[in-house]
């Protein structure tokens, strides 16, 4: 190993050490239980491999990442060369960092990440009110009975989270939120504002994604318009602290988000890829000024493969680390299938038909059932490839 190779190879020593002790079926409860009388063990570990970790990660520069600008889009012009610019990133690397984004520039991100803060530094009471499924926080803070779902079976995320949406709740009640008396500025009004922001890219790249694809312009816009079941999440990533009594073992575990594509921004390293067919380099995500995108189940269902969703996870590090998410989906009612465009008799459809509200929810069934979203074996999604007796 290199020693730029040397986190890596110290996470795959940590999970080797802790992750093949929960085969089976085993209840949260008690992998927390193991965690907990490792964590001293994993302290160490921690804290020999720190200063080696900022090192590596300082050094990540964006100038090796894949930059598209996003100005024409957002102004309606769907130039070739953008497209082409898209494309090429999106079916090479599975990301690319979007720039020139005047509706979110860097003053208005700042507000969101101080919002953030606030919003996060919460009284623990607080947050108990606010906790799901009545309301919209999760975290390891709360308990282990709060803790995000393992996408990969056997891991403890320590990600706690902030979530909203519009629409995703039509079916049921949606959650409470902090309102101007806890907050000033109550928590669905600040973060509306942002969907709104982060809606008027969605919509630009929702086009621009049919296009390159050499779809019709509204193949997926009209039904993001009409009313998406998209989702923020502020995600807060505490950093490892040996105090605590629960010890994950991962930012949040690898997975494929579930929608079309995801706006991400993050102001603390921590971030990695695992490019198309790539299933052993994990890339560190530099962090910028700009939003990276990435490819969800939906276009990988839609495509037939020709585009794969983005596997994306983020490490268990000494540093706290904030980020701003936005799953960009589709209507409810959505059929996602293969298009005739990539079917033909030597690659036909590989994937199942389903309709947007189906896969989010059986998705999130499983995840709950314990039959995770990620094969570490594989090193594939589960989510994406989903066989589905009915839409």
């Amino acid at each position: 190993f290199s020693f730029l190779d040397l986190p890596t190879f110290y996470f795959c020593l940590w999970k080797m050490s802790v992750s093949y002790s929960w085969m089976g079926s085993l209840r949260r409860c008690t992998r927390v239980q193991r965690l907990t009388r490792d964590r001293n063990s994993m302290s160490i570990r921690l804290n020999n491999i720190s200063s080696s970790l900022l090192r590596k990660f300082s050094s990540v520069s964006i100038e090796t990442h894949p930059i598209v600008d996003c100005k024409p889009l957002l102004d309606g012009k769907l130039l070739p060369e953008t497209l082409d610019r898209m494309k090429e990133a999106l079916k090479e690397r599975g990301y690319f960092y979007a720039s020139n984004c005047s509706v979110m520039d860097k003053d208005y991100i700042d507000k969101v990440y101080a919002y953030h803060d606030a919003v996060h530094s919460l009284p623990i009471t607080t947050k108990r009110e606010f906790a799901a499924p009545k309301g919209s926080y999760t975290g390891l803070d709360l308990g282990s009975e709060y803790a995000e779902d393992d996408y990969e079976p056997g891991t403890l995320s320590s990600v706690r989270a902030w979530d909203y949406s519009r629409h995703r709740h039509r079916e049921h009640e949606s959650p409470k939120y902090p309102e101007k008396d806890i907050l000033d500025v109550g928590f669905a009004e600040f973060v509306d504002d942002l969907y709104a922001r982060q809606n008027i890219l969605g919509s630009a790249l929702m086009k621009a994604f049919a296009v390159m694809l050499g779809l019709p312009e509204g193949t997926f816009e009209k039904s993001f318009n009409d009313g998406d079941m998209g989702t923020i999440r502020l995600l807060y990533y505490p950093g490892h602290n040996p105090e605590n009594e629960m010890q994950p073992d991962m930012g949040i575990s690898a997975h494929t988000d579930f929608e079309v594509f995801t706006l991400m921004h993050q102001n603390a390293p921590g971030l990695q890829f695992l490019m198309p067919g790539n299933s052993s380099e994990w890339i560190d995500a530099p962090v910028a000024d700009e939003f990276v995108v990435i490819v969800g189940d939906v276009i990988e269902r839609y495509t037939n493969g020709e585009l794969k969703a983005t596997p994306h996870r983020v490490l268990q590090l000494p540093h706290q680390r904030r980020s701003i998410i936005r799953f960009n989906a589709l209507h409810p009612e959505a059929l996602i299938q293969p298009l005739p465009q990539f079917i033909s008799p030597e690659n036909p459809p590989r994937y199942t038909p389903v309709k947007m509200k189906t896969h989010m929810r059986t998705t999130i069934e499983n995840l709950r059932q314990g039959k995770g979203a990620w094969d570490p074996d594989t090193q594939t999604s589960k989510t994406a490839t989903y066989v589905y007796d009915k839409p």
